[in-house]
């Protein structure tokens, strides 16, 4: 019989968990039986499969959980979070909320039958509730993807400590099994992201703006291109893999006779230019602001024939002083271009979507223009006898491999069915070439680089034997850049105008929440209850209209994205808190913190956008 306490705790604080709590339904292979151990304290058994496996000592469960507890010390400081796997009758969750009441805190059972039986014999009302953020638990088997993907909404950046309770290993093992693969997977995939929109998304929506002009002027390399030029026809996606310099004789052979199209991508342009070997086109979408660098020798050498493609969301910087013909396409992180542009005939923008390289953009690219096979040249993915890319590429970090890529380097499977040392960055590279290769079957995706990693769905086969066997016959048509785009200009403008009105309606409605945010602090001292709920009340509105604002929904969010979620999930956290002080103290400093982001962030982006405003206008007339 589940405890009147704990019902109340589930019910009160989790109602959803509680309203899908079905106990009948647990796993009938399973049997959870809670008995007293050998010094009569109490335990858990779990028999599965007629194996009988008990989740605490069956001697004494309470010495355990303290020894267990202890290998954390010294450890928890590191850590904001702690999501404890494995719940038994926690007794190591009490152990370790015991010494570190403070600490905010997760469960997560697998088991129906073993929660419970923690509900019947446990107590919630010992731990420090108003530290636990959220219980867990698997009813169905895509649960645990669920399951995970909810923890991250609350713990956004905050670094997770997982405490298994060991016994589950073995109890669960293929439940568990499935849990760690994919706790690591996501977590790790959160804070990738993270940390790259928290790099680079102010520098997105600058350059996304900055590049505007650009994007105006130059044709949409997916809607203005006569796809029949592509369809059906091999492409050479080539990348600055160390394996490059063994292929420099095939592609110059493809180039000279009109094979395949070649798609430069990254620093492979300067190994190709040292062999003079100019590609049908070069591809760019890094937003980083030493993004030109990668074309330095085309600009030094005011080299017009080569063509290039960038994301609309490239470091500005790029364009300036480029020679030769510009393509644009329109990338996902681009808040600035579907607000702006509008063809005549008003058709809706394709985009390409951010990846973690310009390879695997310019694959998404090409399986959209229709091109098939494509083919994969220099694409390594991985160190090869210690080098990053061929020796005549002047990048911007050594080719050699540093002594820290050695220290970090992990072992992947390469084409040949032998192990080969790569990056974390190598292998989210090729994960990303993965998804976009199982996604389009219809393509044939063919990865010629000699000792590379292996990339699922790309057969390997050596570049003489595609130019043999794929590559018998011209195909390119090299004229295919020769267009021009058609974008709505006087309804750009429109847009622009419109643009600095909300920007100055914007500017009174932050000033507004400011004002009334500033009277939070007395009132929290005070605790004038009836005065900061109607001031709750109207800053909710003032805000509600602020994420209306265009300018706020093109420039500011965007902006501000990871600061946005951390200031919402703080505030989220006590949005029902009773204590109104308290509450008032934490949307003080949150929403305060979050309103001087905008302002400073208003002060760098409107300069810019006046600036764009001057150059549109200059084009209409």
């Amino acid at each position: 019989m589940i405890s009147i306490d704990n019902i109340n705790v589930v019910r009160d604080k989790f109602p959803l968990l509680w309203a899908q709590f079905k106990p009948e339904e647990a796993d009938e292979d399973t049997v959870v039986e809670y008995e007293m151990g050998n010094l009569g304290k109490p335990t858990l058994s779990v028999t599965r499969d007629g194996k009988k496996i008990y989740l605490h000592s069956n001697y004494d469960p309470q010495y355990e959980a303290e020894r267990m507890i202890e290998n954390y010390d010294g450890k928890v400081l590191e850590y904001e979070h702690v999501f404890f796997y494995g719940i038994g009758l926690g007794l190591h969750v009490q152990e370790f909320m015991r010494k570190y009441p403070t600490m905010p805190f997760s469960l997560y059972e697998p088991c129906q039958a073993v929660f419970q039986m923690y509900l019947n014999h446990g107590s919630l009302s010992e731990l420090p509730i108003k530290n636990l953020k959220q219980i867990y638990l698997e009813q169905q088997e895509n649960d645990v993807e669920r399951n995970l993907a909810d923890l991250l909404e609350i713990v956004v950046n905050q670094k997770v400590m997982l405490v298994t309770l060991p016994c589950y290993e073995r109890a669960f093992k293929e439940k568990y099994k499935k849990f760690a693969v994919m706790f690591k997977e996501i977590i790790g995939m959160k804070r990738v992201s993270l940390n790259v929109n928290f790099a680079f998304e102010k520098r997105w929506t600058i350059n996304s703006l900055s590049n505007l002009p650009y994007v105006v002027q130059t044709p949409n390399i997916l809607r203005d291109v006569d796809k029949q030029d592509f369809v059906g026809k091999p492409a050479i996606i080539v990348a600055a893999g160390p394996s490059l310099a063994e292929e420099i004789g095939n592609i110059r052979d493809i180039k000279e006779n009109g094979l395949a199209y070649i798609f430069a991508v990254g620093s492979s342009i300067s190994a190709l230019l040292a062999h003079e070997i100019y590609p049908h086109a070069a591809c760019a979408y890094d937003p980083t602001s030493l993004n030109f660098k990668v074309l330095e020798k085309v600009v030094e050498n005011n080299i017009s024939e080569i063509p290039l493609i960038y994301g609309s969301s490239v470091g500005y910087e790029t364009l300036i002083n480029y020679p030769g013909q510009k393509l644009h396409m329109i990338t996902s992180q681009d808040t600035v271009a579907p607000y702006f542009l509008k063809t005549n005939n008003a058709e809706s923008l394709d985009i390409v979507h951010d990846a973690p390289s310009i390879a695997v953009v310019t694959l998404e690219l090409l399986l959209k223009l229709g091109c098939n096979p494509i083919i994969l040249v220099g694409q390594n993915l991985a160190y090869k006898d210690g080098m990053n890319y061929p020796k005549e590429i002047n990048n911007l970090r050594s080719a050699e491999m540093s002594n820290e890529e050695k220290l970090i380097a992990i072992e992947v499977e390469d084409v040949h069915g032998n192990l080969v040392s790569t990056s974390d960055a190598y292998n989210q590279m090729r994960q990303g070439i993965e998804t976009f290769i199982s996604m389009n079957p219809q393509c044939e995706v063919i990865n010629t680089t000699r000792g590379g990693a292996k990339i699922a769905g790309a057969s390997f086969v050596s570049l003489d034997e595609v130019i043999k066997n794929k590559l018998g016959a011209q195909a390119v048509n090299e004229e295919w850049m020769m267009v021009s785009g058609d974008y709505d200009l006087p309804l750009i403008n429109r847009r622009v105008s419109t643009m600095h009105t909300e920007l100055s309606d914007l500017q009174k409605l932050i000033n507004s929440l400011w004002e009334l945010l500033q009277e939070l602090p007395s009132l929290a001292q005070t605790n004038k209850r009836n005065q900061l709920e109607k001031i709750f009340l109207r800053i909710d509105k003032i805000f509600e209209r602020i994420e209306k604002n265009e300018f706020y929904i093109v420039f500011l969010y965007p902006m501000n994205r990871v600061q946005f979620e951390l200031m919402v999930n703080q505030i989220s956290a006590v949005r029902f808190n009773s204590d109104l002080s308290a509450k008032a103290e934490k949307v003080f400093s949150e929403m305060g913190n979050y309103l001087l982001l905008c302002r400073q962030d208003i002060d760098l982006i409107a300069p810019t956008l006046n600036k764009v405003t001057d150059k549109l206008s200059n084009l209409q007339s």
